[in-house]
């Protein structure tokens, strides 16, 4: 495997990136992608995503030339091979890269645990890309009309992977809808349910797109929102991803290790001493009843969504901020959306 390169690669070399796992594992390697475009490398994706549709979220930006799902192409047709995978799905893949020469060394696995963002970017640190330099993750998806969405409309995503991530879910979905007019639900049938199975009951007025939309639309969907609210979950960060601003609820997960969040990305939790729990004694402190979540009050979150609802008012006012901070803002992104499909 190849180390740290002294010089940056030339313009127009080639470069296979491999990603894997989870929805949020794709977007928080975005910041690589950027950066290997800065780099003005020829990009290629091999994706081995947890869900077939990651995939979408990739198509059409003019960065990537080519995505292919679950292979690889000609690893010799490259001049840079980056298995950019998070160390806990390493294993699976380890083989494929034992006695390939153009791989560039994988960073220590303590790194993605410390800031997954870090962790991706080291592979563009490596071939020379400026350590100053740490782009936002982003993903250039703009809204559709083909969606009832308005600039009034608050999502809900309630929920997040099944199993024991499931209860990574804050219970009290249904009572944070009833404080706003213009609701709409996100997510797949699974979604509706809490971290104990039982059925979430919203009242008559939230509109549900549950189970209806693939999950480029639900992230154009989102593009087009006045703001997101939901768990640590693949759409509460495309949903940051995309510029709108997002209110995402912590409680046993780590946020800290996720990396840098852009501007219009909140995160909430109560607080606790015991949280987070998830890398270390895993719901120990409190038996499973996930008190850092039920500790999170309604009010809190309401105050929350509205706080950053009046933060968003107050940007537009002063556009230019976005220019000064780095984070590109929904114009932008719905811009570069508008080229990479030109392209």
């Amino acid at each position: 495997m190849r180390g740290l390169k002294q010089t940056p690669p030339d313009k127009n070399e080639t470069v296979l990136v491999h990603l894997a796992s989870g929805i949020g594992n794709i977007v928080f390697a975005t910041p690589l992608l950027i950066a290997l475009s800065e780099m003005h490398l020829t990009i290629d994706v091999r994706l081995d995503a947890d869900y077939k549709q990651t995939a979408e979220l990739l198509e059409g930006w003019s960065i990537v030339r080519e995505i292919f799902c679950g292979t690889s192409g000609n690893l010799d047709s490259y001049d840079y091979i980056l298995p950019a995978i998070p160390p806990f799905y390493w294993p699976r893949f380890q083989h494929l890269y034992k006695t390939v020469r153009k791989n560039i060394c994988r960073p220590l696995d303590s790194l993605f645990y410390e800031n997954e963002q870090e962790y991706y970017l080291r592979f563009a640190y490596t071939l020379g890309y400026p350590l100053e330099r740490s782009p936002y993750y982003c993903l250039p998806i703009a809204p559709s009309n083909r969606f009832e969405v308005k600039p009034t409309t608050l999502i809900i995503a309630p929920g997040c992977k099944t199993g024991e991530m499931a209860l990574k879910r804050w219970p009290y979905f249904p009572e944070l809808a009833e404080r706003f007019d213009d609701v709409i639900l996100l997510g797949t049938e699974d979604d509706m349910r809490d971290a104990q199975g039982r059925v979430f009951r919203f009242a008559p007025h939230v509109r549900s797109y549950v189970g209806q939309l693939s999950l480029r639309e639900s992230a154009e969907f989102m593009a087009g929102a006045e703001a997101v609210v939901g768990n640590d979950s693949g759409l509460c960060h495309i949903a940051g991803a995309v510029g709108t601003p997002t209110l995402v609820l912590f409680g046993p997960t780590p946020d800290k290790t996720l990396g840098h969040f852009p501007e219009n990305v909140r995160v909430l939790r109560a607080g606790l001493p015991c949280e987070p729990c998830w890398f270390r004694k895993r719901f120990e402190s409190c038996n499973r009843h996930i008190d850092c979540l039920h500790r999170l009050t309604i009010d809190q979150v309401e105050a929350a969504v509205r706080s950053l609802l009046g933060q968003q008012k107050e940007d537009q006012k002063a556009a230019p901020a976005d220019e000064r901070n780095g984070t590109p803002n929904r114009l932008e992104l719905a811009l570069c959306a508008i080229r990479s499909k030109a392209q």
